[in-house]
């Protein structure tokens, strides 16, 4: 398994989000590409985020900001 794999998982694993997002063992076995195309903005949200910081050349703050927010303002959150 990829290491951006095992980042996202560690991420939707945690106890906080599987309560609050209602995430379901499906979700938190997601690969990085799986997870793109969730249709859970949490589950979407993160993976964009591993992504960013995973890519080479590592995205910037600013860049991996905008492109969350870009995200989230077009799923209408």
């Amino acid at each position: 398994m990829a290491r951006h794999d095992t980042i996202l998982q560690t991420f939707l694993k945690h106890r906080l989000l599987v309560d609050k997002y209602h995430l379901t063992t499906e979700d938190q076995h997601l690969r990085l590409r799986e997870a793109l195309t969730s249709d859970k903005p949490i589950v979407k949200t993160i993976a964009l985020i591993v992504q960013g910081l995973e890519s080479s050349p590592q995205s910037s703050d600013q860049a991996l900001r905008i492109t969350v927010t870009n995200y989230l303002n077009e799923a209408g959150l």
